[in-house]
């Protein structure tokens, strides 16, 4: 799906609103003109400004070309496995937040990282070494180096 440029200023402007808004309830150092909301404040201002910009590109274009709808699917999804390709992304998605529980993160992944490799047309065992390869070191930065407690699921007792 395309969504044009003011869609996604507006979308832009709404976050650095709640951006700012998290950030004033930061707590500040004492004795410091700036705290932990100083750079929260200043991601969020570039987010306003960036969507204030991609309207004004929005608004300017569309005077110059009369119309045109706010939101339209792309070329690529409507033919081809592009479509298949999306549907297999927010299935993973899916899995991931509703099975991966009880089944584990790698083997979830595992499932679909395969599938869509197979739907973008890769060869079967390129697209499962490079599934398992994947969720593997995705397994590695995130639950060995950053800490994140993934599920483990059926492999509970080897990993």
């Amino acid at each position: 799906m395309k969504i044009t440029d003011a869609v996604s200023g507006a979308l832009l402007i709404a976050l650095g609103l709640f951006m700012f808004w998290q950030a004033s309830l930061f707590p500040s150092f004492g004795g410091q003109p700036y705290g932990a909301a100083l750079l929260p404040s200043i991601l969020a201002g570039g987010f306003v400004l960036g969507g204030a910009l991609l309207i004004l590109r929005d608004v300017m274009a569309r005077r110059q070309a009369a119309g045109g709808p706010l939101v339209s699917l792309v070329p690529e999804l409507r033919q081809g496995t592009g479509m298949a390709a999306l549907l297999a992304v927010l299935g993973n998605v899916l899995a991931q937040i509703w099975v991966a529980q009880s089944l584990g993160f790698i083997p979830v992944s595992v499932i679909g990282l395969s599938v869509l490799f197979l739907v973008l047309r890769l060869r079967p065992w390129v697209a499962l070494a490079l599934a398992v390869g994947t969720s593997m070191a995705c397994w590695w930065l995130f639950a060995g180096l950053l800490r994140v407690p993934l599920p483990r699921g059926i492999l509970d007792g080897v990993l």
